[in-house]
């Protein structure tokens, strides 16, 4: 979350108290979850693009259980038949996906809980996850806010199940504690590429890539009054980058989708892609975060967006597939 936005979303997100919990690790449990079709545009059922994106489906995702929401990043299996995301209290949703071609719906959703080394549950600030990426070996690292930092979780079923080991992450600085680490994603060869939420200056954001010897400084410039949320590499090496604005007096969320070539994320680098589209009301958009990509029945490249509801009642957990 960025700490601007925060300050005005937190009037109904704060009001909700995090459950207590004995702090010991618990399995996954089943959870009732409504998932409502959704048009691109409610006002103009027939639009099916945007940009250079092509729509696929959306869902409004509800629940009755006040423990669902907050959903800051997924992963999608790459026969499309899975959903695992992760919220910025510590939850997981692992769900099964039903898409033939379009987004039909999820059922079988369950609820489960990220863990510390030490096999408890994160609580509190040390629970807000923020960037999901698979890695090589079937594993998952995630990033955190509040107290930044990265969690290995090894391969297990079902995901998370075992408990993570801490690796040594990038010196974020003086970077605020609600705007760190929101995107992150795993390169070609195995390494990670983390991006700051937090700007330094008209547009120009942190970023931080793993190296052999450590872990090594970039830029990367959003553009005005956006800030890079997500990301995802496609399975020619390039990657997108998903920039998320906010403003209480210009229409609430937008969404920007953009490619960055293979190979442009090198130390010391100074990266901007190219735009491939915008997400502004009408458009279904509210706060996305999360980005994962997967090929279709027929081989085109899928993206997937799930938005973050703050646990609000003025805004709505979606999950959107377009073809690029």
């Amino acid at each position: 979350m960025h700490a601007t936005r925060r300050s005005v979303l937190a009037l109904g997100g704060g009001a909700l108290a995090a459950l207590s919990f004995s702090g010991l690790a618990h399995a996954a449990e089943p959870i009732e979850l409504g998932a409502h079709k959704m048009p691109l545009d409610e006002r103009a059922p027939e639009l099916d693009r945007v940009g250079a994106l092509a729509w696929r489906g959306g869902l409004w995702l509800d629940s009755p259980d006040k423990r669902f929401g907050g959903w800051s990043d997924l992963w999608i299996a790459p026969d499309n038949r899975r959903l695992l995301a992760i919220s910025d209290r510590g939850w997981t949703l692992d769900a099964a996906v039903l898409f033939d071609g379009h987004l039909q719906g999820l059922r079988n959703a369950r609820l489960g809980r990220l863990t510390a080394p030490d096999g408890k549950v994160l609580l509190r600030a040390d629970s807000d996850a923020e960037g999901l990426a698979r890695l090589p070996d079937g594993g998952f690292a995630v990033s955190f806010e509040q107290r930044h930092r990265i969690l290995v979780y090894p391969p297990a079923e079902p995901a998370f199940s075992r408990p993570p080991r801490p690796i040594a992450g990038p010196n974020l600085g003086d970077t605020p504690r609600n705007g760190g680490m929101e995107a992150l994603a795993c390169l070609p060869g195995g390494a990670l590429l983390a991006l700051a939420e937090e700007g330094l200056e008209a547009g120009l954001h942190r970023g931080f890539v793993q190296t052999p010897t450590g872990w090594a400084k970039l830029n990367y410039r959003a553009a005005a009054n956006f800030a890079p949320v997500g990301l995802c590499v496609l399975g020619d090496g390039s990657s997108i980058v998903l920039e998320r604005s906010f403003s209480v007096f210009f229409g609430g969320f937008a969404a920007r989708l953009v490619r960055v070539a293979a190979g442009a994320w090198g130390a010391g680098a100074a990266v901007e892609g190219v735009e491939l589209a915008r997400l502004r009301p009408p458009l279904l958009v509210d706060n996305y975060e999360g980005i994962a990509a997967t090929r279709g029945p027929d081989g085109t490249t899928l993206l997937w967006f799930i938005a973050d509801d703050n646990y609000m009642s003025l805004q709505r957990t979606l999950l959107a597939v377009f073809a690029l």
